[in-house]
């Protein structure tokens, strides 16, 4: 039988797909990761993080099975009613960030009951609201706005009411550490306010105008504090933070700075972050999973953001234009967009290097040494995401973005393993 390396490109997202369908539950969420911590080595992740069902069911648009992707975006709503008083309770009276943690929804759950797994936690984490947001307002443009409710429309104005309380302030983002003013939280929970804002800043994205902004108003003041409170960090990711793999968000899914912001964020990412196996989340990163022992000066690499530079460069490559900062558009000619789907091509091969014989995505690996999370499921999907994206180009644009045969074809995962030094 032949290992994952040895498949074409299109039998190795159909393996990568079924090993994220395995992390699916009957009630269309994904497990973080299958690793249950009987060993006693550290936390059990097959459990609900809120933001990876997010981000895990992403896989499920780009493969066409937006039923899917709906039916896990019902259950993220009915995590949030279940927890829908401590919103409302927020969005009338802020708690303490670091110290009424419990007051909060939390970030966890349990993958059957629902029901909070610890309030000893950093629950406070916009960028789980701005993400909520700006993809249900998504899938309601895209024409599946029958699936939901009034009810969910209430809902969603609370957690607009639940962030204009809370402000553009200091949470444990998406690394679930802090509190501090994250960028990437300002950015996602700006994104998600924007979806639903009257002014049409993402009606690029859609065929068929649908206006959602009066189910769930936003007012400009809102925007403004965003925009104000994310110039202000950028381009740094937080006070104690030059640079963060979470930035990457604001190129996508949220394309919400201009191509300036864009460019130099990658730079700062790929010039001191990424190393053979991933991409260190930021600069001193000390986590590293359990049962895992880091030398001195080592830090954990992430396969997960191999594939997120990869989408980003797709993104460029798929537009051939974007923003500056007066929202004029930037267009590429046909050279940079080849030189951009190259670079993608480039991160995804360096990213299937690190997955598995069976064509697992690890968490991360110290060294040569995968995590115990292993597969993680907003890695798996992020993986199917970047090769769906280079399959489409490619048939597109057959002329100009050409998939290299190790790439399209069976290869040798001795031979893929490249590493960037810039």
């Amino acid at each position: 039988m032949k290992t994952f390396h040895e498949l074409s490109l299109e039998e190795r997202l159909k393996i990568s797909h079924q090993q994220l369908e395995r992390m699916r539950r009957p009630n269309g969420g994904y497990i973080a990761s299958p690793y249950n911590a009987e060993d006693g080595s550290g936390d059990a992740y097959n459990v609900f993080w809120i933001r990876d069902i997010m981000f895990a069911t992403y896989a499920n648009e780009y493969l066409g099975c937006f039923d899917k992707m709906v039916e896990s975006f019902r259950l993220v709503l009915d995590i949030f009613k279940k927890f829908h008083p401590r919103i409302v309770q927020a969005s009338i009276i802020k708690p303490d960030v670091r110290h009424q943690t419990g007051q909060f929804m939390p970030a966890r759950v349990h993958p059957t009951t629902l029901d909070t797994i610890t309030d000893a936690w950093g629950h406070h984490q916009l960028d789980v609201y701005g993400l909520f947001m700006y993809k249900m307002g998504d899938l309601i443009k895209k024409g599946y706005g029958f699936r939901f409710s009034r009810e969910d429309f209430t809902l969603i104005s609370h957690i607009r009411d639940y962030i204009f309380n809370m402000g553009f302030e200091a949470d444990y983002g998406m690394w679930e550490e802090g509190p501090e003013e994250h960028s990437s939280s300002f950015g996602a929970v700006l994104s998600g306010l924007m979806m639903w804002f009257d002014q049409g800043f993402y009606d690029y994205k859609y065929k068929h105008k649908i206006e959602i902004s009066h189910y769930v108003p936003i007012s400009e003041r809102m925007i403004a504090n965003g925009q104000k409170a994310l110039t202000r960090l950028l381009p740094r990711e937080s006070t104690s933070r030059p640079y963060d793999m979470s930035q990457l968000s604001l190129i996508w899914p949220y394309n919400i700075v201009d191509y300036d912001i864009k460019k130099m964020l990658l730079i700062n990412i790929e010039a001191n972050l990424i190393g053979p196996r991933g991409v260190r989340r930021y600069p001193g990163d000390i986590y590293c999973g359990k049962g895992l022992a880091p030398g001195q000066n080592e830090t954990a690499e992430w396969p997960l953001g191999l594939a997120w530079l990869a989408i980003c460069y797709a993104k460029f490559a798929e537009h051939g234009r974007d923003f500056d900062v007066e929202n004029k558009p930037v267009r590429f000619d046909w050279f940079q967009r080849r030189a951009y789907f190259n670079r993608a091509v480039h991160y995804f091969q360096q990213l299937e290097a690190c997955m598995t014989s069976d064509g697992c995505v690890p968490e991360m690996y110290l060294g040569d040494q995968a995590g115990h999370n292993t597969p993680l499921a907003w890695a798996q999907s992020f993986h199917i995401i970047s090769g769906q994206m280079l399959t489409n180009l490619s048939a597109a644009h057959p002329k100009e973005f050409k998939l290299p045969p190790e790439v399209r074809h069976s290869r040798d995962h001795s031979t893929t393993l490249l590493i960037v030094t810039n």
